[in-house]
């Protein structure tokens, strides 16, 4: 297992600057709701569009894991919109 993930180090460094700057961003800006929205939305975006680019590289793309990722993306979509409906954001 050590040694995968040694072989992606640099993807995994990549994913968890994009969730970083994204939390960073989100937090910087936190008195905007439009521009917070607009940050975890181009987030999820980058994390979706990262995860595809990422298995095509490889050669492990499928239609699958590309549905995988969008769903994951959907779902982070919904938590947002969930929560700001519910007054928590």
């Amino acid at each position: 297992m050590y040694k995968k993930f040694q072989k992606h180090e640099g993807y995994y460094l990549s994913l968890s600057l994009i969730f970083f700057l994204g939390l960073l961003l989100t937090f910087l800006v936190s008195p905007n709701f439009v521009l917070q929205t607009i940050i975890i939305l181009l987030t999820i975006l980058f994390y979706v569009l990262w995860g595809i680019l990422h298995h095509l590289i490889n050669h492990e793309l499928t239609a699958k894991i590309m549905v995988e990722y969008i769903l994951i993306g959907l779902l982070g979509i919904s938590i947002l919109f969930f929560a700001h409906m519910g007054g928590l954001i």
